[in-house]
């Protein structure tokens, strides 16, 4: 009853709040709508459009697609898809609810051109244990985690992936419900500090910050969200704050980047980049024969797309010829040039032991490749010299109380619903 009436009026005010603020700070948040939420509330949501805003498709009802076939899926979707057109709201990108899917929902996805997903969960380690939360409270954020099938940061490179056509774009955890409601946070400065340090953690790694911020909680979150914009405008280098489509779009451009390296004898080696005016082209412990400008961690950054690099060794990672593909393409999906060969010699980085290879060894190799001192020279992640990035969304699955109600009886008698229920358990 706080959040929603019986007309669209209160939300409608949050909504204003939310793009108002964003606005303000000029950040661009992308909301993820169900169709029949649309569907009821057209002008509304046409008013937003007209704003800037940012929308993409959260399924046609508010229900766990993770339990439905893959025509189902796509039945729903194409509905989905249909409702946005009629009511002329472009979108790209999905999202589903509760955060839930299968190996379907990415079939249907993709088989419909949805250009991005995000679905996939990531959680930081940014609740200590001495945080003074409730035994209950933590077995509740631990139950949601669980739920959502979360990958750990701690070990799962927190990036954009392109699957077949389409960018999965990882959101993050703990969201605005997650502090809120199972953990109990009240407090702004409290919400504040947890979202502040996925900031710094993010930045430190270079990786993205999906946030996920309902609007029926931005009266809660306004302080918190404010100051964080406004902290990451002080990052130097920068950080990118972009919505889901244009971290899609930017994720398609570099992955056609490529490098060719020439060795020209004694110790040097031409390297020509085939990049868009937006790439990021890192050297480090070498010298090169063009002006660079300090930029992170050791790394130098290059502007010129054709230069000279002095290294004893060729600057690129060799790695053994039975190295898993899924390793390999990490490597090159990192910006490194990759060659395959036997010969450790000849590379200023070898890798072996990459026969077997999982996600939750992501990050320790990508450290691992970090902490060396040898020469290397990679496409960084993000465009114009940015560290690292973060992108502000939200979904909206009901207006008004009674798209609250309709939202429950939408699936309240399907077949997956008791199914859903046993999981939550």
């Amino acid at each position: 009853m706080s959040r929603f009436g019986l007309s669209p009026r209160k939300f409608r005010r949050l909504l204003t709040q939310y793009c108002s603020l964003t606005r303000g700070l000029e950040c661009v948040p992308t909301f993820f709508l169900t169709a029949v939420t649309l569907k009821r509330h057209p002008k509304l949501i046409k008013k937003l459009c007209q704003y800037g805003v940012e929308f993409a498709i959260h399924g046609y009802i508010h229900t766990d697609y993770g339990m439905l076939s893959y025509q189902e899926q796509k039945k729903h979707f194409n509905k989905a898809i249909e409702t946005f057109n009629k009511c002329e709201i472009p979108f790209t990108g999905f999202r589903a609810p509760f955060l839930r899917t299968n190996d379907n929902t990415f079939r249907v996805i993709n088989d419909l051109g949805f250009k991005y997903d995000s679905s996939i969960t990531v959680h930081w380690d940014v609740i200590d244990d001495n945080d003074g939360f409730t035994r209950e409270a933590r077995r509740e954020y631990q139950r949601v985690l669980d739920y959502y099938n979360t990958h750990q940061a701690r070990s799962y490179l927190v990036l954009p992936r392109i699957i077949d056509n389409f960018v999965e774009i990882p959101v993050s955890m703990p969201d605005d419900e997650i502090i809120m409601e199972r953990l109990g946070v009240t407090d702004e400065d409290k919400m504040s500090s947890i979202w502040n340090d996925i900031v710094k953690k993010s930045y430190q790694s270079g990786e993205i910050f999906t946030i996920q911020l309902h609007p029926e909680r931005i009266s809660h979150y306004e302080k918190t969200l404010i100051g964080i914009i406004r902290d990451l405008k002080q990052y130097n280098p920068p950080i990118w704050l972009a919505t889901l489509r244009e971290v899609t779009e930017w994720w398609k451009e570099r992955n056609n980047f490529q490098f060719r390296i020439e060795d020209e004898g004694h110790g040097k080696y031409r390297v020509k980049a085939d990049c868009s005016e937006r790439a990021t082209i890192l050297v480090k412990n070498a010298g090169v024969n063009v002006p660079v400008k300090e930029w992170f961690d050791g790394y130098q950054s290059v502007e010129s797309r054709d230069f000279v690099i002095e290294s004893t060794k060729k600057p690129v990672i060799g790695v053994k010829p039975d190295s898993s593909p899924r390793a390999i393409q990490l490597l090159r999906n990192e910006g490194y040039i990759v060659e395959s060969g036997e010969q450790p010699d000849n590379y200023s980085v070898y890798l072996e032991g990459l026969a077997e290879f999982d996600k939750t060894e992501e990050k320790a190799l990508s450290q691992k490749i970090e902490q060396t001192d040898a020469p290397l020279v990679r496409y960084w992640r993000w465009p114009n010299q940015a560290r690292s990035a973060v992108s502000v969304t939200g979904d909206i699955d009901a207006i008004t109380i009674n798209d609250f109600i309709l939202r429950i009886l939408e699936t309240l008698f399907t077949p997956i619903e008791k199914e859903r229920k046993t999981s939550l358990k």
